[in-house]
């Protein structure tokens, strides 16, 4: 399976709040408000950090991965979760990477995959909704 990196365009932007809106997706985010399509346009058009859609290999879009500086996060359909597209989506975008951060869940099904990736727990924990929040940092040190 291959994928591609494709810059967020306004033309996505229906759809990635189908994925972002969802409760699956929400419950994983530290900010699980829903936003409308408007809401949505006006914050595109601040987005300083590119975002990046991510396109299976026939080119249908299944998820997408938000930057902002060095944070890195990634958020995949419900429809195509658990079949390697987070995965493979992290490695294309931290391929040319030295640093990159994110916070997740202590309970969250990802943290395992981002310690795979190389992602270690800085220390730092946040409680959000009664759950552990925590940072972790990449470094590619190559």
């Amino acid at each position: 399976m291959e994928i591609r990196l494709h810059p967020l365009e306004k033309k996505h932007l229906e759809w990635l709040l189908k994925i972002r809106n969802h409760e699956s997706t929400r419950s994983q985010l530290k900010n699980d408000t829903i936003f409308t399509l408007d809401e949505c346009e006006k914050w595109f058009e601040t987005l300083k950090s590119p975002w990046y859609v991510i396109m299976d290999e026939d080119l249908y879009w299944v998820g997408y991965v938000r930057t902002d500086g060095d944070e890195v996060g990634c958020d995949i359909h419900p429809d195509y979760r658990r079949r390697g597209y987070a995965r493979k989506a992290y490695k294309e975008y931290l391929k040319d990477k030295k640093y990159a951060e994110l916070d997740v869940f202590e309970d969250n099904y990802a943290k395992s995959l981002y310690e795979e990736l190389g992602f270690k727990e800085t220390g730092e924990v946040q409680f959000i909704r009664g759950r552990k929040y925590l940072k972790m940092i990449y470094e590619n040190r190559n």
